[in-house]
């Protein structure tokens, strides 16, 4: 069983592989922002997703601020009504799931992948084609909801008034609800008439030898096309989509809609077959196939390729939303599933915390089932549930989760780096911001998201409600944080390590052969992916500028956000030291599970910080799993920089254990990412003194070591003939007091 997240690199190497459109730069920039929110179920990172997408598309004529506030409504309708419902769930995050869904079915089930392909003509190497599409059609199929909501507010309020809160038969409870007022839209024939220009520029591209004067009769031409309704019967249907409707109302038919609007406004904007079935996809996806038509039939994958796909994802992805409604909050859903998709098979298994209805849905078929009712396939669907502890959520934090802010926030970023920022107003920054590649955009907003991490580091927060916390107006103030802390340096030191880290997913490497920016960007090397004690002053003064001028560029910008101080303290750190073998031969998977397992269950309870020598192996092994689970490392090393790096390589030669080129942009590259990297010299045994060091400062110890214990010296010569590594390193814990199985963790490691 694998996660979606491994699914959908599956896809993205076909992307690689194809003759796409998209720049390598940019690609990477959405294949990140995807395994980014895979990775964490968070708003803010599906925000991302939207993000790259808008701005590689071009949706509606330009980038994501041309779609913002279609998301943006949906996403704040969500949020501030939907706990005054009965049952809902989030929308937001929701699509950009069923979206990553998609992505794995088309690169995974072959038999899938070829019949979209040769119902749309998409050569075998040109998933673009789908990619677009999909995207169109998983992104945006609920952005109609908010009229869905104000109709289910107005019911649900009355029949809370006048049903709920009474012992009523069940006949008494239908009379009584026919007998309640609803919600119906006027003004709709306005809303959905098509310009006589615009009508006849859509009969010519899609060949239509019908009239179309609204939305509707192009709804209805689509659908006819593809499932073979009667067309009258289709214009009957979708009229009575904002009227007598009393017990329901169609986001999809509204998301439909809306989203053809938003074409229109493009000048450019050419409704070809495909794009119409984008739209038809989302009007059948919610209520009308499944309840409304009669005689309806089940739809096929190879009648209409988009709304088979979507019905599928949008049912199979019933894990990891949030509850509003009541009752959904007293319903739990599946928080993690598992999939295996291949040869017209697709496997999954959902975890829940306890058994309840929700889980005894899967195990007796209903979910299945429901399933079959709206799609006509020979898919093999084999679903599970089972129970498992929930992991708890790790990197949350108390600044607002409201999302909305953030490109705001992302702005004020890239104009702090200006020294002269306070004299640029609004539009001076928002045009700059968008001139900038999607690389650099992305980057500004990943910045934005880490800030209520590194806010939390000095015990404050951002928000933009009015909070009863003192306000902070300068991060230097040492009000915050640690007794005499250098704030802005902290930020500072962090910041580096994000953006490093960030480079380094985006194919980045070290590297000083470059003249000009353009050239440093074409060879995706950079002089500045050292330790943040290596940068230039003139570099190191950039992001204490940014820092600095972080405060009152969020007042320019706007929206009320402002910094708060808690009143006591962060999560506790936890400092653990790496240890181990420079030379071994072990299962590297299984020593890296084993650390990992160790370092996620501290990570629960503390802010753990991971501290080692950066020796070749079990060093350079611990610090990449601190990396790769996004923990703070820091280096003790027992030379200057280059010198030490040059002494690894001699060692390894040495002890024919010669490094390739990649061992050493490895290494380059964790310690480009330490927080700190401090210099213990040793000139008589190399790593005695830095792993005491690391001791002195230690709550933990991971070592990975065989268990030989080795002397430093020869006893009669008195000269040195261990470097002072492994076995003196837990010798000196032991020492401070520290308990083996507690506090000292021995991973058997054979060398």
């Amino acid at each position: 069983m694998k996660s979606l997240m491994q699914l959908n690199e599956n896809f993205f190497d076909l992307l690689k592989n194809s003759t796409n459109k998209i720049s390598g730069s940019d690609l990477r920039c959405f294949q990140n922002s995807v395994k980014s929110f895979l990775n964490s179920g968070k708003k803010d990172d599906a925000f991302t997703v939207y993000y790259c997408f808008s701005e590689i598309f071009k949706l509606f004529g330009r980038g994501y601020d041309n779609t913002q506030k279609l998301l943006e409504t949906l996403s704040d309708h969500e949020y501030h009504t939907g706990e005054l419902l009965s049952k809902h769930r989030d929308h937001y995050s929701h699509s950009v799931y069923v979206f990553s869904l998609g992505l794995a079915i088309y690169a995974n089930d072959g038999k899938f992948r070829k019949e979209f392909n040769a119902f749309y003509a998409i050569n075998e190497d040109e998933p673009y084609t789908f990619l677009r599409l999909w995207g169109l059609v998983a992104l945006f199929h609920d952005i109609g909801y908010p009229f869905q909501l104000v109709h289910e507010q107005i019911k649900n309020y009355l029949e809370e008034l006048w049903i709920n809160n009474k012992s009523l038969s069940k006949d008494d409870v239908k009379s009584l609800k026919a007998c309640l007022p609803y919600i119906s839209y006027g003004n709709m024939d306005s809303f959905l008439k098509i310009e006589t220009g615009i009508s006849k520029k859509l009969e010519e591209q899609l060949q239509c030898k019908r009239r179309i004067a609204s939305i509707n009769e192009l709804l209805a031409y689509g659908i006819e096309k593809r499932e073979g309704y009667d067309y009258k019967l289709l214009i009957d249907k979708l009229k009575t989509r904002v009227v007598k409707q009393p017990n329901f109302m169609d986001h999809g038919y509204f998301s439909a809609v809306i989203l053809l609007k938003r074409l229109f406004e493009n000048p450019q904007f050419c409704l070809d077959m495909p794009l119409l079935d984008v739209l038809t996809a989302i009007l059948l996806h919610n209520n009308l196939n499944k309840y409304d038509i009669d005689n309806a039939h089940r739809i096929t994958l190879r009648e209409h390729p988009l709304s088979y796909l979507l019905i599928l994802c949008d049912e199979l992805q019933s894990w990891d939303r949030r509850a509003y409604g009541k009752n959904s909050k007293r319903k739990p859903i599946a928080w993690d599933v598992e999939f295996e998709i291949a040869g017209n098979t697709i496997k999954a298994t959902y975890y829940f915390e306890n058994k309840n209805e929700n889980y005894d849905n899967i195990k007796n078929g209903a979910f299945v089932g429901d399933i079959q009712k709206f799609i006509d396939s020979d898919l093999i669907l084999n679903v599970f549930a089972d129970t498992k502890i929930k992991d708890k959520k790790l990197n949350a934090y108390a600044s607002d989760d409201n999302f909305i802010n953030l490109c705001d926030f992302a702005k004020a970023i890239h104009a702090n780096y200006d020294e002269h920022c306070d004299k640029n107003d609004i539009e001076h920054i928002n045009t700059d911001f968008a001139s900038l590649p999607l690389e650099f955009k992305v980057s500004n907003i990943e910045q934005a998201k880490s800030y209520s991490y590194k806010l939390e580091l000095i015990n404050c927060l951002y928000s933009s409600k009015d909070l009863d916390y003192p306000i902070v107006e300068n991060f230097n103030v040492n009000t915050t944080g640690e007794a005499d802390a250098d704030n802005v340096g902290l930020l500072c030191r962090e910041e580096h390590v994000r953006w490093v880290r960030e480079k380094l997913s985006l194919g980045w490497k070290y590297g000083v052969d470059y003249k000009s920016t353009e050239e440093r960007n074409a060879k995706r090397i950079h002089k500045d992916i050292v330790p943040y004690e290596l940068l230039s002053p003139k570099e190191q003064s950039k992001d204490r500028l940014m820092i600095n001028n972080i405060i009152p560029l969020l007042k320019q910008v706007g929206n009320g956000i402002k910094i708060y101080q808690y009143r006591t303290g962060r999560k506790p750190e936890l400092v653990v030291a790496g240890t181990g073998h420079r030379y071994f031969n072990d299962d590297r998977e299984r020593l890296k599970k084993e650390v990992k397992d160790i370092l996620k269950k501290y990570s629960r309870d503390y802010r753990v910080i991971v501290r080692t020598c950066y020796a070749a192996g079990a060093d350079l092994l611990i610090a990449e799993c601190a990396c790769e689970l996004g923990l703070t490392t820091k280096a003790a090393i027992p030379m200057p920089y280059e010198e030490y790096i040059a002494d690894v390589i001699y060692d390894a030669k040495r002890n024919d254990r010669a490094l390739t080129d990649d061992d050493i942009t490895n290494m380059r590259s964790l310690l480009a990412q330490t927080a700190v990297c401090k210099v213990i010299p040793d000139v008589k045994y190399t790593y005695y003194e830095a792993n005491k060091y690391l001791i002195s400062k230690c709550d933990k110890v991971i070592a990975l070591w065989d268990g030989n214990e080795l002397p430093l010296e020869d006893p009669k010569t008195g000269n040195p003939i261990n470097r002072g590594g492994t076995y003196h390193a837990i010798k000196q814990a032991r020492d401070r007091g520290l308990k083996d199985g507690i506090d000292i963790h021995i991973i058997d490691c054979f060398r």
